[in-house]
């Protein structure tokens, strides 16, 4: 009998749970994945009726503040008067006009309407990594969107980077939307749609946080890396296609800007090495309201150190921070010093030009200036002051450095006639013979 009754009351609890089913709440609840987005969905006040707790971290991402970073932050500030040496770096260049640090995600499309660096010639080019809306541009245009006047599409450029940048609106599953990127993986032979949900949790950010250049004659946004990641791939890559973006009033030759290249710095670094992607540290999970959630809030993991750096580092958070600014601060440091010795070999360059120097010996002077403007760049133009890459980060000041006094030396020689003293270290050697020692002394 006693079964009987517990049977019969099972039932009616099944039949209740129908009921109650079939008679819920529209009230659409937040879940691990939906797909009653519908495709084609940009603003992410939509996407927010789903991911509310998602959506309020992206919300963060319209604070102002700098702390506790050091370098960088979302507060807009003019890096010319930071950095005076850009000054001279890029005259000739709008960036020598106006070089502002940027604020977060959600003003892209505000702050590139108002640069000084825009004006009525500029291409819709420059529009590719600040709205959502330019993947569906390109779609609906195709290669002709990238040299159209950037005014002309104002109109449609309606929605700042959102949700809908990285995520397919009916699953939520990461994606690859930037044209750019999906042409950049399919020439080095990997589908931008099978991809690893780790590669994706990198790749995602890669679609702007890359170093790119505008190609043809159509201006296509394209990232130069046919011949790997590094600065000197990709300087190889700009030397053999002999590609610059404007020409140096002073120093006589073509330069190249490189913009912001967080994805290829963070390649071959000890977190690279092992296997983080950027989502593990800018976007780290979080608990809110008992559900755990990746942050949207893209900033400094200093921001919000015990959730990203403390998942897998066991020290105490405050000597975590101060890590991270000693390498900054040395690279800071060598960079300003590294800055005045480019400058010294663009002013060395224009004095041999004014005072009639040799022209072969002036312009080899010039092409040294050249790689070493481009790798003092790639290291102010990245966008964590060398910490993303410590060792690729002074490896390429370091070559900076040594480019520039080739230029001076070479632009002295260009001028007087008398070369300056080279240096030919056999590093390797020495390298292999300070090795020979040690295994020596170890087996005595």
């Amino acid at each position: 009998m006693r079964k009987h009754v517990i049977f019969i009351g099972l039932v009616i609890l099944v039949i209740t749970g129908f009921i109650a089913v079939g008679c819920g709440s529209d009230t659409k609840q937040p879940v691990a994945f939906r797909a009653d987005i519908p495709p084609g969905t940009l603003a992410a006040e939509e996407f927010a009726k789903y991911y509310p707790k998602q959506y309020d971290t992206y919300m963060k991402n319209a604070e102002m503040s700098n702390g506790p970073s050091k370098y960088g932050g979302s507060e807009e500030y003019d890096n010319l008067t930071q950095w005076p040496f850009l000054k001279e770096i890029f005259a000739g260049y709008g960036f020598a006009i106006e070089y502002n640090e940027d604020r977060g995600h959600v003003y892209s499309v505000e702050d590139v309407k108002k640069i000084k660096r825009i004006n009525d010639k500029s291409i819709a080019s420059c529009w590719t990594c600040k709205s959502a809306n330019v993947p569906g541009l390109v779609a609906e245009m195709g290669d002709d969107f990238y040299g159209t006047n950037f005014h002309a599409l104002t109109d449609k450029i309606t929605d700042p980077i959102t949700c809908a940048n990285c995520h397919d609106p009916q699953t939520m599953k990461l994606v690859i939307t930037q044209p750019p990127l999906r042409n950049a993986l399919t020439r080095l032979g990997k589908d931008p749609d099978n991809l690893t949900t780790q590669e994706l949790r990198t790749l995602v950010c890669a679609q702007c946080h890359v170093e790119y250049y505008f190609a043809g004659d159509k201006k296509v946004v394209t990232f130069p890396w046919d011949k790997g990641f590094t600065p000197d791939d990709i300087l190889a890559y700009y030397e053999e296609l002999g590609f610059s973006d404007w020409e140096h009033p002073k120093a006589g030759v073509g330069e190249i800007k490189v913009q912001h290249p967080e994805f290829e710095t963070f390649i071959g670094s000890v977190h690279y090495e092992a296997g983080l992607s950027c989502a593990d540290c800018h976007m780290p999970y979080m608990m809110v309201g008992g559900e755990k959630i990746s942050s949207h809030w893209w900033t400094s993991p200093l921001k919000h150190i015990n959730e990203s750096c403390m998942t897998c580092h066991r020290e105490d958070a405050e000597w975590l921070k101060e890590r991270v600014f000693y390498t900054q601060d040395k690279v800071a440091d060598t960079m300003a010093r590294v800055g005045t010795v480019n400058v010294e070999a663009i002013e060395a360059i224009a004095a041999a030009a004014a005072a009639g120097a040799n022209q072969d010996l002036l312009n080899e002077a010039r092409q040294l200036q050249r790689k070493a403007q481009f790798y003092l760049d790639w290291v102010g133009a990245e966008n964590s002051m060398g910490f993303h890459n410590p060792q690729l980060t002074f490896d390429a000041l370091s070559k900076s450095m040594d480019y520039a006094y080739q230029a001076i030396n070479k632009a002295a020689e260009a001028r007087t006639g008398v070369a300056g003293p080279k240096w030919d270290v056999a590093i390797p050697k020495y390298n292999s013979e300070a090795i020979k020692l040690m295994q020596a002394h170890e087996t005595q």
